[in-house]
């Protein structure tokens, strides 16, 4: 008779999520190419509208019947963030946790950034150098790094499809900051700690959204993903980490998570729904072991700079082109674009990071000291 093992976590002796994980030594080749496809996926999605600007195009792509291939892939992204960030999460303090992330994320978006504002804007701003850089607008571009989100540069693409926009692709950004802050609360909740709890509210919030939404606010039939999936879609993703000693690993599992996430993204006041299948269809995906990718991690890079370089390439190519062919061009200019940012900045920031995390540590300790006999004091008093 089938049961469930209370020493390993199987279910139906099907290996779990921690077995998986355990059994490549840690180190799971298929979330690297995972990256990189999805942004691929994004550089290919934005083509169509970088292109074209078409408001109707994007409205018979988001109601016909393949709206679940663009719903999926930020979601998909996010879950699969979850998954692996909870990790950083487990293994370091909360300060060391915040500092990685830091690292990750910022100096390749402050390259990127940079190069936007000073390269790409003064080859193609109508405006005088000048006027270019002592405007307002220039200088807030740079507030792009801190998560505090500008699309435009003073005359830049403006006579593009897609008016005026240098880097549509940072919309996310802040949404990725809420998780990490939603995540550090939890932690600080000893949510983390809890793992079936919290499964139980996620799962609770994602039928509650779903319930809100049918019950006077649905969304339109050519909506794009909300942004609040894309959270929930990371606290998916966290959730089967925290409990990946009980989730089973199956193909047949996820080939019915494919088949239920496509279905759901289909409707878009489904998309909450659709967060647990394409949290479980990530992973599986991300567990399986092809050969390593040889040249790096390309995937943020690809992510940070295809939306600058299509814009130029339009820009540059003034009778219009087809998606498919902005893609061919876009892709490479954007792969080196990105070969460079992993070579020259984010592979040389990572290897750095034990020893600014200790400088962190060093620092964290020092406050601390410093708070510690403040507070007796106060105590005394």
């Amino acid at each position: 008779m089938a049961s469930v093992s209370s020493r390993n976590g199987q279910l139906f002796g099907m290996a779990t999520v921690k077995e998986k994980i355990d059994s490549a030594g840690g180190v799971t080749t298929g979330f690297d190419y995972l990256r990189i496809v999805l942004s691929i996926s994004v550089l290919t999605w934005h083509s169509i509208w970088i292109s074209t600007g078409s408001v109707a195009l994007d409205q018979s792509i988001w109601t016909g019947p393949y709206r679940f291939l663009p719903a999926a892939i930020l979601p998909m992204f996010f879950a699969l963030s979850g998954f692996l960030v909870a990790g950083s999460l487990l293994r370091n303090r909360l300060h060391q946790f915040v500092t990685l992330r830091v690292l990750r994320l910022v100096p390749a978006l402050a390259v990127e950034i940079t190069l936007s504002a000073l390269l790409v804007g003064l080859v193609f701003t109508t405006l005088p150098a000048r006027e270019y850089l002592t405007s307002r607008l220039f200088f807030m571009y740079f507030f792009n790094i801190i998560g505090h989100i500008q699309y435009y540069l003073p005359g830049v693409f403006h006579d593009n499809p897609v008016q005026g926009v240098v880097n549509g692709q940072l919309w996310t950004i802040p949404f990725e900051l809420k998780c990490y802050l939603a995540l550090i609360v939890l932690a600080v909740l000893t949510l983390v700690k809890r793992p079936g709890l919290f499964a139980v509210l996620v799962v609770g919030f994602l039928l509650a959204q779903t319930v809100w939404l049918y019950l006077g606010h649905p969304l339109a039939a050519d909506e794009h993903v909300p942004g609040r999936v894309l959270t929930f879609s990371f606290l998916a993703g966290v959730a089967i980490y925290l409990k990946r000693d009980r989730v089973p690993c199956s193909n047949w599992l996820g080939l019915l998570s494919v088949i239920a996430a496509g279905t759901l993204l289909q409707f878009a006041n489904l998309s909450y729904l659709a967060v647990i299948p394409i949290a479980y269809m990530t992973l599986w995906l991300g567990l399986m072991r092809p050969p390593a990718i040889p040249f790096g991690d390309l995937s943020y890079g690809v992510y940070l700079f295809h939306f600058p370089v299509e814009q130029a390439i339009v820009a540059s190519w003034p009778q219009g082109m087809s998606w498919w062919l902005l893609t061919i061009i876009a892709l490479p200019l954007t792969a080196i674009c990105a070969w460079l940012s992993w070579n020259l900045v984010e592979k040389p920031t990572l290897t750095r990071k034990k020893a600014i995390v200790g400088k962190v540590d060093q620092a964290w300790v020092a406050m601390a000291t410093l708070i510690n006999p403040a507070r007796r004091l106060s105590k005394a008093s």
